[in-house]
This record gives C-alpha cells, sequence and structure tokens, in this order.
C-alpha cells in the first residue's frame, strides 16, 4: 500500500518530485508528473484538452511557483492524444520523446478527434460508445505540439543538480514507449506501460516488450511508481500487473 490517495490533483511524492493524478484512470483520465530542483523543472505528459492541463499548470504553479512559461522540458512518454495534447500550453518547454512516438503524433490529431465525436450522432451504437468513454473532453480546445526533440534507446535529461533518465521501451503500448526515472528523487514515471488496477493495453505489442518495459521498471528500483492511468504503485504494483 501507498500513503497516497487516489484523489484528482497533486500529489508531492518527496524531494522535489509530483504526480497529477486523474481518477478514475479510464479512457482518457491520464497520470502526468513533474519534477523540480530549485527553478529548473520538467513536466512529463500534459492531458487530453487545454482545460485539463490548464488546471493541472495552475495547481504545479501554487505549488511550485514554476507556471507554464517557466517549464523548461517536457517529455511525453508516448503518442496518444490523453499524454499529448496539451503540449503547446508549456509554452516555452523544449518538447522530448523518442523519434517513433513523434511520428506516431503525426498520425493522431485533435482535429480529427473533435471532427468525429461532432459526427458521433451519426453513428448509431459506435458514436454512443464514442460520447460514453470521450464526452467529457474538449477536443477542439485542445493545445497539441509536435516534438521539438527527439532520441532512440536512452536519454539524459539535467534538471538542476538531477537527472531524469529516459528508456525507449516500445514498441509495446505503442510504437515508441518512454519511461522515465528521477534517479534522485526514486520516482519512475511509466506512461501507459502500466495502468494500475486495469488491464494493460497493447496497441502495438509484442507482449514480451511489455513484459521487458516491466522488469526494467522492477530492476530500477523505484521507491514510487505514477503509473499512465490508476493510483500511484510500488513494484508490487508491477508485478500484479504482469500476472
Amino acid at each position: 500500500m501507498t500513503p497516497w490517495a487516489f484523489t484528482k490533483g497533486l500529489h508531492a511524492l518527496g524531494g522535489g518530485a509530483f504526480a497529477y493524478l486523474q481518477p478514475d484512470g479510464g479512457w482518457g483520465w491520464s497520470n502526468a508528473g513533474f519534477v523540480r530542483d530549485g527553478e529548473a523543472s520538467l513536466l512529463v505528459d500534459t492531458l487530453f484538452d487545454g482545460d485539463l492541463t490548464r488546471a493541472m499548470l495552475t495547481m504545479i504553479e501554487d505549488a511550485t511557483g514554476i507556471g507554464p512559461a517557466g517549464i523548461e522540458s517536457l517529455v511525453n512518454t508516448h503518442a496518444n492524444g490523453d499524454h499529448t495534447f496539451g503540449n503547446g500550453l508549456a509554452t516555452k518547454a523544449r518538447i522530448i520523446a523518442s523519434a517513433a512516438s513523434a511520428r506516431e503524433m503525426e498520425e493522431q490529431s485533435a482535429a480529427s478527434l473533435a471532427t468525429m465525436m461532432r459526427r458521433a450522432p451519426e453513428w448509431g451504437e459506435v458514436g454512443a460508445y464514442l460520447r460514453r468513454i470521450f464526452g467529457d473532453f474538449e477536443f477542439a480546445g485542445a493545445m497539441p505540439k509536435a516534438p521539438t526533440e527527439t532520441f532512440s534507446g536512452r536519454a539524459t535529461i539535467a534538471v538542476g543538480d538531477k537527472s531524469v533518465d529516459l528508456y525507449e521501451v516500445g514498441p509495446a503500448h505503442t510504437a515508441g514507449d518512454v519511461i522515465a526515472h528521477s534517479v534522485e528523487d526514486g520516482v519512475v514515471f511509466t506512461g501507459d506501460i502500466l495502468f494500475v488496477n486495469g488491464t494493460p493495453v497493447m496497441w502495438a505489442g509484442p507482449v514480451g516488450n511489455w513484459l521487458k518495459a516491466c522488469d526494467l521498471i522492477v530492476a530500477l528500483g523505484p521507491r514510487v511508481i505514477v503509473p499512465g492511468h490508476g493510483p500511484i504503485t510500488d513494484v508490487a504494483g508491477v508485478r500484479w500487473a504482469q500476472d
């Protein structure tokens, strides 16, 4: 059991690391992360639309004094819009993703989702399903922005005197999944490699890559694990998902 309740909002993880959680963790209700060292900062993922991301950034500023224009770096763990459609609100940040994710982002636009939702009433049961899972999000007000830097394999970002190690572990959930390890804080942000209290989703696969990614998370020995969806967890949560 972890001491952090699964409640909406910003949760301090200790040492200048934070998780932003969105219950119930289902379709589109993703998590994000924030790492700071003094005035240096890094955001891990944004949210599914502009309003949700603005609310998160306001909470971060209230807690740390670092506003959207002060965020230096933004890492996208993968291409899905519920982790990228607010990128443009971190107005001065360098945006870092795997090269595979950057290519995939070109195929996943907020505008196309907005059009799809506008037409959903014409599509019978399929449209009703779309409205049920995505009806709470305002895709027309999303603020996507493409990565400004890409990498393959592994990279390290300095956040003040801290190191955040990035590991490309896809294709698994998507084509270019990345996990972010804030080394000094002992925190791993897994993106959608990990759904806590939910069935793993592998749009890309293969399953073997996903299992290896889970093994890597465990091998890093994190104190805290922030999944892409669901409550904050620890190594036991990763093993639960693997099982």
